[in-house]
């Protein structure tokens, strides 16, 4: 996903990969693989329980936050760069949202569906407004 807006420069493809070398860019990485994963997940092994929307939002968010804290404690803390770092830094947001959200769903920690289907939304949107109109603070700068 992440040269493929170099392939198909078209709006639809730069809202959902990257198109600059910023943190916030990379996070599109986290979010829509998981949701798409996570909407497999719920049609075929969860049934359709709408009790199991607030675990993966949940698991998103949590996938999305490690990303970010963890980058900026190795670059900007530890003065560490490496793109095998960061590669690995992926899988490990991405394995860190799934096990949260295997931990609200299996305790059955839960909100009201309707309730996280809105935040997932809110955030789908505020990812889309912010790959063009990006606010003025260091996660959305692009270091390329």
């Amino acid at each position: 996903m992440h040269f493929a807006y170099n392939v198909f420069p078209y709006t639809f493809v730069a809202i959902l990969t990257p198109i600059h070398e910023s943190i916030f860019e990379h996070l599109k990485l986290v979010l829509y693989p998981m949701l798409i994963f996570d909407i497999i997940l719920w049609y075929k092994y969860y049934h359709k329980d709408l009790s199991a929307i607030a675990p993966m939002l949940i698991g998103i968010i949590v996938g999305c936050l490690s990303i970010v804290l963890i980058y900026y404690f190795y670059h900007c803390g530890l003065g560490v760069n490496s793109l095998i770092g960061d590669i690995f830094l992926l899988f490990v947001g991405i394995l860190l949202g799934n096990i949260m959200m295997i931990m609200f769903y299996k305790f059955h920690w839960t909100m009201n569906w309707k309730v996280s289907l809105l935040i997932l939304v809110s955030i789908i949107i505020i990812f889309s407004y912010w790959t063009y109109c990006p606010p003025d603070v260091p996660l959305f700068i692009d270091y390329s």
